[in-house]
């Protein structure tokens, strides 16, 4: 356990309980410094905040750790990427990193990273910090570090997640001592070219990985999924950790043909029947012993709102290939979410078809999902992120409106669907961006305190030609605090994205641009 580890566990139990951790065995200047805090004669609790106070300045410096030699933490390797220096840029990664939305956070670093540079030393602390607090921003964070925020970040627990091989390694390193991330991104680009050798890789690794790293692994296999992959597949659904069994059916549903799929139809298909053009649907009066092998819980969870009955028929349809429903009964799929309306088992069948087809995406049944009324609908957002862009942009044009009257619906459904990086087309910005300002020159911002989050949101998704209109927003005579510190947090997130646009490509990336394109016509 670290020494600030140990520091934290005493302010949990109370020095009463336990001492403050001597500073003995600390190396060098910093080592002194905390025992010179430790005087006899001062109380318990002011010395564990006194050290703390100062371990935590130590800790964002990357000091380092007590009782390690320091031949054993070598210097940083050299980094083929230059540093930013632009003081301008600088201060607006810095803002973004301090207090800017998750997705101007990515934005920054990841215009960064791609125009070949990295974050200069000052800012690594923060980055890492940023990182630690948002596991979704990590991936951008690690890109941006740079061989010596990579060293930093071995040098502290907290951002253990950006440890791992250099992007500049082989295959063979990243994979022996990458990142979960790293390893998992060998696997998907192994699977591109030799899925059967990726196949062979992960098989071997398996046995020896915890639980979560299986889950993310298992599902590399995404990339190129064939029947050839359902013998690996089918082995691990009798294993002992939920997410990896989740996992693992998630990917046979995409193998209509595969033993999984056909035991859960085995199950399933006698509970549908048909009356002339009429289907009927029935759920199980029972729980099969088998569905255990097929990560079918027989027990209903005590907080579930379905019943025990409707339990076991929603886990059967969330298993089952959605083209199975549409073969089965001849109907489409708004046409089946019409007749599972009228039906006693509505609920069930909504619920598992919505996770179907997170499992398995199918536009045709997204979009069928999408036009159900308001209140029937599931999560909106992962729904529009499975869809190409025309066809999600159809479900917001519709949702905003000649007026632009849906417009903060439309706002919040494209933040949950758009990945970072990603922002509606020009054109839809541009018409969105034009509604946010008519209700802003209005006056609706005075009352209407959704709208203010809305145009934040809207200033860090919006494609960059939109931004114009919500730069320079009005201003009215007498404001409230509310009201003037939203308009000035837009203005801040419209200004920090059209700098960082200009961003030019670093010395090292140009070069490397101008190589790959020598002998090109």
């Amino acid at each position: 356990m670290s020494h600030w580890n140990t520091l934290l566990q005493t302010a949990l139990v109370g020095t009463a309980r336990q001492p403050v951790p001597a500073a003995d065995g600390m190396a060098g200047d910093f080592g002194a410094l905390l025992q010179a805090l430790q005087q006899p004669t001062d109380t318990a609790q002011g010395v564990l905040l006194r050290v703390a106070g100062a371990v935590a300045v130590g800790r964002r410096a990357g000091f380092v750790a007590p009782g390690l030699p320091a031949d054993d933490a070598p210097p940083a390797a050299n980094d083929p990427s230059p540093s930013l220096g632009d003081p301008a840029l600088l201060a607006v990664i810095a803002d973004a990193l301090a207090s800017g939305p998750q997705r101007l956070q990515h934005e920054v670093l990841a215009v960064l990273s791609t125009a070949g540079w990295r974050l200069p030393p000052s800012l690594l602390p923060a980055a890492l910090d940023a990182g630690r607090r948002d596991t979704a921003l990590r991936p951008a964070v690690v890109l941006a570090l740079g061989e010596r925020g990579r060293w930093l970040a071995a040098r502290n627990d907290d951002w253990r997640y950006a440890v791992g091989a250099s992007a500049q390694a082989d295959t063979q390193t990243r994979w022996d001592e990458g990142s979960i991330d790293q390893r998992r991104a060998v696997l998907a680009e192994q699977r591109r070219d030799d899925p059967a050798g990726a196949r062979e890789r992960l098989a071997a690794e398996l046995p020896q990985l915890p639980a979560k790293e299986r889950a993310v692994l298992i599902g590399a296999l995404a990339e190129n999924l064939s029947p050839d992959d359902e013998a690996l597949l089918e082995a691990q659904l009798k294993d002992r950790a939920r997410d990896v069994r989740q996992t693992v059916v998630e990917l046979l549903q995409r193998l209509p043909a595969s033993a999984h799929v056909r035991r859960v139809e085995a199950f399933l298909a006698p509970l549908l029947s048909s009356q002339g053009a009429t289907w009927q649907l029935n759920a199980p009066e029972a729980a099969d012993p088998r569905w255990k092998d097929d990560a079918i819980d027989a027990a209903r969870p005590t907080h579930d709102s379905l019943g025990e009955r409707a339990w076991w028929l929603y886990q059967l349809v969330r298993q089952m290939p959605l083209a199975w429903w549409t073969a089965r009964t001849g109907l489409a799929p708004a046409a089946l979410l019409d007749w599972a309306a009228t039906g006693d088992w509505h609920d069930a069948l909504l619920r598992g078809w919505n996770e179907a087809v997170l499992a398995a995406p199918d536009f045709d049944w997204c979009d069928a999902l999408l036009d159900l009324p308001r209140g029937h609908r599931g999560g909106v957002g992962p729904l529009l992120a499975l869809l190409p862009r025309e066809r999600r942009e159809r479900h917001w044009a519709t949702q905003l409106g000649d007026a632009g009257e849906g417009v903060q619906d439309v706002v919040a459904f494209a933040d949950q669907a758009c990945a970072p990086g990603d922002t509606p087309s020009a054109a839809l910005s541009l018409r969105i961006a034009q509604a946010l300002r008519t209700r802003v020159e209005r006056g609706d911002l005075v009352n209407d305190y959704v709208l203010r989050q809305v145009l934040g949101t809207a200033a860090a998704l919006l494609h960059l030609d939109a931004l114009p209109l919500l730069a320079d927003l009005p201003r009215a005579a007498e404001e409230s605090p509310g009201l003037a510190h939203a308009l000035a947090d837009t203005a801040r997130i419209v200004r920090a994205r059209r700098l960082v646009a200009t961003l030019p490509l670093s010395s090292s990336s140009s070069s490397s641009l101008s190589t790959s394109s020598q002998g090109r016509p």
